[in-house]
């Protein structure tokens, strides 16, 4: 087994790259607010959905640059961690 080709690591990948793409966001659009208060912001009020679909759209990069180096356990934890950030935009959607 190749290592960190395993579905924890992906999830980690998976997880914190939405989150550094939402950081991008409030740096250039949202930069008199601070990160957390943005984020608890967004996250009560519901606007932080279009946001978020772009973050998890930037998924993508680490996904395929996983799998063309053949550790799928890792692609597949980043997957996993795609369906949990596409759960909460259902959720926001929703609300």
């Amino acid at each position: 087994m190749r290592k960190y080709d395993n579905i924890a690591v992906g999830m980690v990948v998976g997880l914190l790259s939405p989150l550094i793409i939402l950081y991008g966001v409030n740096v250039f659009n949202f930069d008199h607010l601070s990160y957390l208060l943005f984020l608890e912001t967004g996250f009560s009020t519901g606007s932080i959905n279009p946001f978020l679909k772009i973050a998890a759209l930037f998924n993508l990069a680490p996904f395929f640059l996983f799998i063309n180096m053949n550790r799928i356990r890792t692609a597949q934890g980043i997957v996993f961690a795609t369906i949990l950030v596409g759960l909460i935009i259902v959720y926001f959607t929703l609300m």
